[in-house]
């Protein structure tokens, strides 16, 4: 028990010297800042699963007509999108640490975040040569559909809980 306190009091502690740092307090004070921070992650999000999503759909077997390899080209603006959402997150985070530090949902968001890259991981270090392979018209192994519909499930876990984090404030 004594652990678990001791625990809390760094995290109190880290939230609020976050709370009171410069990139905090510039956040929170621009009226204009997070509105367009909110409009850039949206976009990011959007760059991500309209790319990624759409690659993790040919995998399910979606679009025969387009050799995987094609979509694939576009997996780098998915990547872009990530990004800009990794940065546009941290701001977030940084402008308000008590939103999300102790919300489930912004703990459930992390989590399926971790598993996503797992996921992706799996993908690149077991199936992908094979995938790449794939012409029109052809089937994707099999573990490359599970690995394509696991993704699609964790990124929309991810954009529920991330939805969620605004509803359900501690």
């Amino acid at each position: 028990m004594t652990d678990f306190l001791r625990s809390l009091d760094i995290v109190t502690s880290f939230t609020l010297w976050l709370d009171n740092s410069a990139l905090s307090l510039w956040v929170i004070s621009n009226p204009y800042l997070w509105p367009a921070l909110e409009s850039v992650h949206f976009l990011g999000l959007s760059l991500l699963i309209g790319t990624v999503g759409l690659f993790d759909l040919r995998l399910l077997g979606f679009a025969r007509n387009i050799e995987p390899k094609t979509l694939h080209r576009l997996v780098p603006l998915g990547v872009l999108g990530y990004g800009i959402n990794a940065v546009t997150g941290a701001l977030f985070f940084v402008g308000d640490t008590g939103q999300y530090v102790y919300n489930a949902a912004f703990h459930f968001k992390m989590l399926f975040m971790l598993l996503t890259g797992i996921n992706v991981a799996v993908f690149y270090l077991t199936i992908y040569r094979r995938v790449e392979g794939v012409e029109a018209e052809g089937h994707p192994p099999t573990l490359a559909k599970l690995i394509g519909g696991l993704s699609l499930l964790l990124w929309l876990g991810v954009i529920t809980c991330g939805r969620l984090l605004t509803f359900y404030r501690p």
